[in-house]
Parts: C-alpha cells; structure tokens; sequence
C-alpha cells in the first residue's frame, strides 16, 4: 500500500512537472548557498589553523610593507638591523632571527625558471618547523665561510633533479653554482594556494656576498616569545619599536590573533552576503510552493473530491500534500547539497581557502528545505483537507 502511496505521489509531481522543477530549483540555489557558507566558514577556520601551525603560536612575524606596487625583482626593505637587535631585547622574546627574499633565475641543465631564493639565519628554519629528509641543513661553518650552500624543496628536486637525490649536485643561481645539501620533508600548499615545497634557502652571509649585498635592511624579522611571557605585551612592544622610525603601513604584524580575526571577518563577510541569497532564494521558493499547491487545489479539487468521496479522511488528505511538498524538499535538499558541494570544491581554491566538505551541512539542508516547504504547503493543505466533497465533484460536471 505504502509503494503504491509513493507511486501515486511520484506521478502527480512529474505530471506537474513545469510547477515542481520552479519550485525545486529555488530550494536547490538556497541550500547549495548554504551548504557553500558552512563549507567557507570551516576552511577559513582550518586555513587559520595551517597558518597559525606553520608560523607557530608563540611566533611574530614581522614583515616589509609592499606598499602599492608588488614586484618581487626589487622587494622593499623597511626593516633594519637596528630594529632586529632591539626586538631581541624585548623581555619574554627568547628567540629572534630574520631572512630576505629575492627572485632569481635558477638553472641546471638547459632548464631556467624564476624561483623565490631567501637568505636565513641559523634559527629561521627551526621556527617554520621545517625537518631534512635528505642530507643536512646548514651548520655554523656554512655561515662562517660564506658556504656556497642551498637546501631546497621537492618540487625542486622534481624540477631539476628529475625526482632523484640531489645531495651533492648543483644549481646555477644567477650565474654562481651552489651546491644541494639538504632536502626539507614536504610542507605541501600554503594557506595562498602556493607550493611550499619549491624554496631554494641558504645562509645568510652567503645570500648578502653572492645574491643581494644588503646589510643594513631586512625583509622580515621572526620572533619567538617565551611560554611564560605576555604574549600581548610583548607583541605592544614591538609595535612602540617599529613606530618610532617607521610608518604603520611600512611595515605588518603577522600574530595568530591577526590571521584569525583576518579570516573570521572574510568568511563573515562571505556569510552575509550568501546567506542573504540563500535566504532570498527560500524565501521565493516558498512563495513558488505555495502559490502553486494553492493553484493545484483548484486544478485538482475534483481529484480531492472523489479522495473524499471513497472514504479519505480530512487527515489523509492534509499529509498527502505535506508529503508532496516534502518529497519537493528531499529532493531540493539533495540536489542543492551536490551543487553545494560543487561549488565549494571549484569556488573556494579560487578564494585561497581550504576545501571542506562538511557533512553537517547536508543535515542542515535537509532542515531547511523541509522547514520552508511544510511552511509554503501547509495553508494550502489546510485548504485542500477542508474542501466539501460535493461542492468538489461539481466542478467536474
């Protein structure tokens, strides 16, 4: 009985196709927005969590301004020496470094590419959490002796090594050749969408002879600050240094606060926007829903009338349009979490945040298209129950 119940509710709605596909394709675009809005708001959260992973909780980075004009070929450097050597006298930073950057051309081979080169100091791999799977990283000698010395990523050694271990081997760097001596374990993208495994790092007395002779100047400055300082305080002070020889749009401040207040605010902006759209397209689908079992009860009130005739009872035919709006609802709940889903997985690189696909989400659409759709069909099936089985048979004769 209860297949045959489902059979009969099927047809009607594909006999009525035109006015169930209007109504679904509402209830598809609300849920797949909010199937999208759930989705951006959890990869903003996991996106802060990579960075705040990478930069470390208890890190400040602080770095050099691009100002309105971003080059690489010449990256301003607004930081100095003098600003490095009094952050490292702030009390609670235990530990203080700082590294440049610089674009060149790397070659091996009869193959070039335009590559980030960066100059670190002897503790900046440390903070970043980078670990050597091949070969070693750099030691007090490779400082020393101005070592012509790089480690480098994977995506190097697929590039120019053809996958195989480079340890040993040489990169033409402009027109210097340095010599591989570690490969890092793989870091995978940052939270930019970019490779974290295609650096090429060396020391920086190295960086300062061969690369880029600058001593006063830094691009970035990397401090640690101990488990049992203020972090807020220390992070205070570091601002009363900067601001006394720089503007605040010289340079900014890279704290997990900062990066998590960053990304709450974007999926935020991002929320309100779609969740006005998805609200907005449940809304008509609603009023679509309504106005067309309302229609249906004059289309069909003969149909109703002979229900009632054989026995229906008030009841029965109150939750067989409920069950018509819900089968409507299942559906739109089903296809708009698949087109949610599709739009995160191709919407959401583009917006440099983590794919997610949250299960919760499709428990959430599934609440909300019932919801407006039991709402949209309930005065009509009030209507449709209440109808007189004579007054309805007439409207056939």
């Amino acid at each position: 009985m209860a297949r045959f119940y489902l059979h009969d509710l099927i047809a009607f709605l594909l006999f009525y196709k035109g006015r169930s596909l209007f109504a679904l394709l509402g209830i598809v675009l609300g849920i797949a927005s909010l199937v999208f809005i759930v989705a951006a708001i959890e990869g903003s959260r996991l996106k802060a969590d990579r960075i705040i992973g990478m930069l470390g909780s208890d890190t400040i980075l602080i770095r050099s301004s691009f100002g309105s004009r971003i080059s690489f070929r010449h990256i301003p450097m607004k930081l100095t020496m003098e600003h490095y050597r009094k952050i490292g006298t702030i009390e609670g930073v235990r530990s203080v470094d700082y590294f440049y950057v610089k674009k060149m051309i790397v070659a091996r081979g009869g193959f070039s590419k335009h590559l980030m080169v960066e100059g670190f100091t002897p503790g900046t791999l440390e903070h970043f959490g980078y670990e050597s799977e091949w070969g070693r990283f750099f030691q007090s000698k490779d400082f020393k002796n101005f070592a012509k010395v790089v480690v480098v990523g994977h995506d190097i050694v697929d590039e120019f090594f053809s996958g195989k271990n480079p340890i040993g081997k040489t990169l033409l760097i402009g027109k210097i050749p340095f010599r591989v001596i570690g490969v890092y374990k793989r870091k995978g993208k940052s939270p930019r969408g970019t490779s974290m495994d295609e650096r090429i790092m060396m020391p920086v007395p190295t960086y300062r002879k061969f690369i880029q002779a600058e001593y006063g100047k830094l691009f970035a400055i990397v401090a640690k600050v101990s488990p049992q300082a203020d972090y807020d305080r220390v992070v205070g002070d570091v601002k009363n240094i900067l601001n006394r020889t720089l503007k605040p749009d010289d340079y900014f401040l890279i704290t997990p606060e900062v990066i998590r207040k960053f990304l709450s605010m974007l999926s935020a902006s991002l929320g309100i926007f779609l969740g006005i759209a998805s609200l907005t397209a449940l809304f008509v689908s609603g009023f679509v829903l309504s106005n067309i079992f309302l229609i249906n009860n004059r289309i069909r009130a003969w149909e109703i009338g002979l229900r009632r005739a054989l026995g229906a009872t008030k009841r029965q035919i109150l939750v067989r349009i409920l069950l018509e709006a819900s089968v409507i609802a299942i559906a739109g709940a089903f296809l708009g979490t698949l087109a949610g889903f599709a739009s995160v997985k191709y919407i959401l690189p583009l917006l440099q945040i983590p794919v997610v696909y949250p299960l919760e989400s499709f428990f959430v659409a599934i609440l909300f298209s019932m919801t407006v759709a039991l709402v949209a069909a309930w005065s009509p099936a009030k209507e449709a129950a209440a109808m007189d089985p004579l007054e309805a048979l007439r409207r056939r004769l």
